[in-house]
């Protein structure tokens, strides 16, 4: 809604502009091109129906469906994720679908996988599933959920009267002796008292840690001791094993690898007895106390569920737990072996470190145009607004507290910087396309419109730094005096979004087209006396015709009369900046300059001069520009 009415409001302005304006003007697209999230589809197929539906009528043309389960569900980069079987994903996304058809609009299906690094699956009625199932291949011990609610029944008689979990289930004492006589061998039981007394003797109620530590150590040996894997794997062991001893095989490991995932785990046993491996294996014994099936996530599974999920879907998304380019590129090439048009997304979450990705500056700036490369085409960050506005929310609090409305003030030169729409707020929420429907209503006699007379908008429009717009105006005399013949447009912006340092930019216009003839890359700062300081990083003047030409001279004149700086820094100064500042010397807009301050140059502006070239006659800018003032020439100290 908050994109369609700023399309109102465009619309509104432009229509009241002329065609030079609106020429001037380039229009935003504001259309809303949103991809929610529509979660697990939130159950059967009337609700994933139901939820397509109401994301039509808000107008919302896209919507990301993942596999989870649904009460269950967790954010992709959380730990405990459930899968449900593949045919239910491939019924979620079908039934999206024919919500689109029956509405007779068009829409763009994501199919979300958690596969990479989830750890449960909801049931293994679908065979495609199957090969990525974890099963025990010893059963000389007592079975995961078994032992689990074992646990829960050891701590709750050590005085834990909270945990009583396994009161809801009916185990029977044979088994419950069973696990208690495993637990107590595999020192479990000892890690459990030992954590539980800790906490009780530092004066702790909280169980959940004692749980977390006893548990980790638990699956540990329980994985360990029931030599836990997948079908596939037990029986390529098995292969790999007889081989050593002179076996021959219809299959290599490779080979058999590959056929094992392709089928059910009824069919790939069939096949491992064919060639004489009749192997003890069992899903059952790792099932959770909640009846979930344990499974090895990661690529390959996550390649599986979504060329099996493709049909049904317009893009393809693998939630990853970290950015690797590396995962990227073999999910993206498995993918298009199969599918060589199949659009795919990539989260670029705020839930990673980035700094623990180990990649450089370089790479992390490259990721997004690398993806891209890959056929990543939807790439999104899930809730980098949500830190933007919690960043921004603390950083206006403290600075506030701190410095009070001078930090407001600040803002709002910083929104006027970058031209943001927020540096208006009236005018942002339509407040003049509002008071012309009440004008037309009534017959332009209302006396009560919103931006008249007493409206604070007219303040925000009041020029209260030196405008861009000035350097244009020298520009043009400039232009005249060197017979150049393309139009020049002055932008003042951050160096980088966010940053600040900004970079003042004399751009070239030819028709349409635009290129950099100049810039400046600086930083105004006060030292502690309060006095301005321009720190220069970096000059260029890109148009090697325009050098010799005072140009650069214009646009340090500018820099210093909009800041009102009394020094100029130059940075690990480059010969163009020892050139640059004899020249200004000689000018008389630099009054002296210290070249014995370590890698940096120091310039004390001349004030006076930088005034007279500033006044309103452009007397004296005209001879700077024309080269026809005298000045008297100073030397550098």
């Amino acid at each position: 809604r908050a994109l369609l009415t700023a399309d109102k409001n465009q619309t509104f302005v432009r229509s009241r502009m002329s065609e030079a304006e609106q020429r001037a003007s380039p229009v935003t697209d504001f259309r809303p091109f949103i991809i929610a999230d529509a979660d697990t589809g939130h159950g059967g197929e009337q609700h994933v129906r139901n939820l397509i539906r109401r994301f039509v009528e808000v107008g919302v043309p896209g919507y990301h469906i993942e596999d989870q389960k649904p009460g269950v569900k967790k954010c992709g980069h959380q730990a405990g994720k459930v899968l449900v079987a593949q045919d239910e994903q491939n019924k979620r996304l079908n039934a999206a679908r024919f919500q689109l058809d029956v509405m007779g609009v068009p829409g763009l299906i994501v199919g979300r996988t958690d596969s990479e690094a989830a750890t449960f699956l909801d049931g293994n009625g679908d065979e495609r599933d199957q090969a990525f199932i974890l099963g025990a291949t010893n059963f000389d011990l007592p079975s995961c959920k078994t032992a689990t609610l074992a646990i829960l029944r050891r701590l709750n008689s050590l005085g834990a009267e909270e945990v009583r979990g396994h009161e809801l289930y009916d185990i029977s004492e044979a088994a419950f002796h069973r696990a208690d006589v495993w637990l107590d061998g595999a020192g479990v039981y000892e890690q459990l008292e030992s954590a539980y007394r800790r906490t009780v003797e530092s004066g702790g109620t909280d169980m959940e840690g004692v749980l977390d530590e006893t548990m980790a150590r638990f699956l540990d040996a329980w994985q360990l001791e029931a030599r836990l894997k997948t079908y596939p794997q037990a029986v390529a062991e098995v292969i790999a094993f007889r081989e050593e001893e002179g076996a021959v095989f219809e299959f290599t490991v490779e080979e058999w690898l590959e056929f094992a995932h392709s089928v059910s785990v009824e069919e790939a046993a069939a096949r491992a007895r064919k060639m004489g491996i009749n192997l003890v294996w069992d899903a059952e014994m790792a099932r959770t106390p909640e009846g979930y099936y344990q499974i090895q996530g990661g690529i390959e599974y996550a390649i599986s569920r979504s060329l099996h999920a493709a049909p049904y879907a317009d893009l393809i998304w693998m939630e990853t737990a970290t950015a690797n380019l590396a995962d990227a590129r073999r999910f993206a090439e498995a993918i298009h072996a199969v599918y060589p048009d199949q659009l795919l997304a990539y989260n670029l979450s705020p839930s990673f470190n980035w700094d623990t990705t180990g990649m450089t500056d370089e790479e992390m700036k490259k990721f997004p145009e690398e993806l891209g490369k890959l056929g990543f085409v939807f790439n999104f960050i899930t809730y980098g607004g949500h830190q933007v506005d919690g960043l921004a929310a603390e950083d206006f609090a403290t600075a506030l507290r701190e410095d009070g409305m001078l930090a407001l003030a600040r803002l709002q030169r910083k929104l006027r910087l970058v031209g943001s729409p927020y540096r208006t707020p009236q005018a942002l929420v339509g407040g003049a396309r509002l008071d012309g429907g009440l004008s037309a209503a009534t017959g332009h006699t209302a006396t009560t419109k919103a931006m008249g007379k007493g409206s604070t908008h007219v303040q925000h429009l009041a020029q209260t730094e030196v405008p861009p717009r000035l350097l244009e105006e020298w520009l043009d005399l400039w232009r005249g005096k060197y017979d150049v013949d393309e139009s020049m447009r002055v932008e003042l912006r951050p160096h980088v979004a966010g940053s600040e340092l900004l970079e003042l930019n004399v751009l070239a216009q030819n028709g349409r087209e635009e290129s950099k003839a100049a810039n400046v890359v600086f930083a105004p700062i006060r030292d502690r006396r309060e006095r301005m300081i321009l720190s220069v990083r970096d000059q260029n003047t890109f148009d090697t015709d325009l050098r010799r030409r005072r140009l650069m001279a214009l646009m340090h004149v500018f820099l210093i009369h909009r800041y009102g700086a009394v020094w100029v820094h130059y940075v690990s100064p480059t010969d163009d900046n020892q050139h640059q500042t004899r020249r200004m010397i000689e000018l008389g807009i630099f009054e002296s300059a210290n070249t014995e301050v370590g890698e940096i140059i120091v310039a004390a502006v001349n004030r006076e001069r930088v005034r007279e070239l500033a006044e309103p006659d452009r007397e004296s800018l005209t001879a700077l520009i024309e080269k026809t003032e005298p000045v008297p020439v100073r030397a550098a100290s």
